[in-house]
């Protein structure tokens, strides 16, 4: 039954129509609850006492919608294959919807819990549209492959960057950082043909960096959404120099291209911030 609705573009369009109405509305509720619950940026999710139950309605849901796609749009593994797919199809949505939770529960004001609702559900819906690309098998040239790792790195900085706003310990805010990063960074890879070890060799490398580089950020001024901006620059050039090591494509040209538009992301945060 799972096959045949993935058996074209049009049979995918329900799963991932659904997918994303149940996003916006997790998020919809979620926000209405924090204008209710009021949770502070002085206190740290899930640990703080002021507002816990919502972080743990949101971390439930957030569980709950990356499952749902995961059932939906992750393709069971028949017959020998020399790459092997990862089961990432629920990471991106579940991301979305965790930076949607953090948003409302950061800025709870009407606007804002609308704007999470929309952006949750439409995010959503992109991210399990992609899938029929990513499944198809042919996805070293296709050009809606830069849609999926734009998606992923946006969501790596929305939720960097709100995370980096609470009042946390670094105790909290690098292990929680290096999950959340962690887990973009194993599907931004996919379609990519390789083994799955090297895919997750390379995401925790890569969220290791990224929480290394969170621990001098807690002592920048400017903490928050420019500090999310410079985790978010790391994490690009990082996440396009393994994708092209992974299709062997990486050159010393490109690398240092690659460094460059790192260099000059991290030179315009610095000078925007001030």
């Amino acid at each position: 039954m799972r096959d045949v609705r993935r058996a074209g573009t049009a049979a995918s369009l329900p799963p991932a129509v659904l997918m994303a109405v149940a996003a916006g509305l997790v998020t919809l509720a979620l926000g209405i609850y924090a204008r209710h619950a009021k949770p502070s940026i002085l206190d740290t999710p899930l640990i703080g006492h002021d507002a816990r139950s919502f972080y743990l309605i949101a971390l439930v849901a957030v569980v709950g919608i990356g499952w749902q796609a995961h059932r939906f749009f992750d393709r069971p593994i028949r017959g020998y294959t020399p790459y092997p797919p990862l089961a990432t199809a629920g990471i991106l949505p579940a991301m979305i919807v965790l930076a949607s939770a953090l948003l409302v529960g950061r800025y709870h004001t009407a606007p804002i819990v609308v704007m999470a609702a929309v952006l949750a559900a439409t995010g959503a819906y992109a991210a399990l549209s992609i899938r029929d690309v990513i499944d198809s098998g042919d996805t070293e040239d296709q050009p809606v492959l830069l849609i999926h790792i734009g998606l992923s790195l946006v969501v790596v900085f929305v939720n960097v960057a709100l995370l980096l706003q609470f009042q946390a310990r670094l105790l909290f805010l690098a292990p929680t950082i290096f999950v959340v990063t962690a887990l973009l960074l194993l599907q931004v890879h996919d379609g990519v043909p390789t083994y799955p070890v090297r895919r997750q060799a390379y995401a925790l490398v890569g969220a290791l960096i990224a929480a290394e580089v969170v621990w001098p950020l807690t002592y920048w001024p400017p903490l928050g959404w420019w500090s999310g901006a410079v985790v978010a620059s790391v994490v690009t050039g990082y996440a396009l120099v393994t994708r092209a090591n992974l299709m062997r494509r990486l050159t010393g040209v490109a690398a240092a291209q690659y460094a460059g538009l790192t260099a000059a992301l991290l030179v315009f945060v610095v000078v925007m911030s001030r």
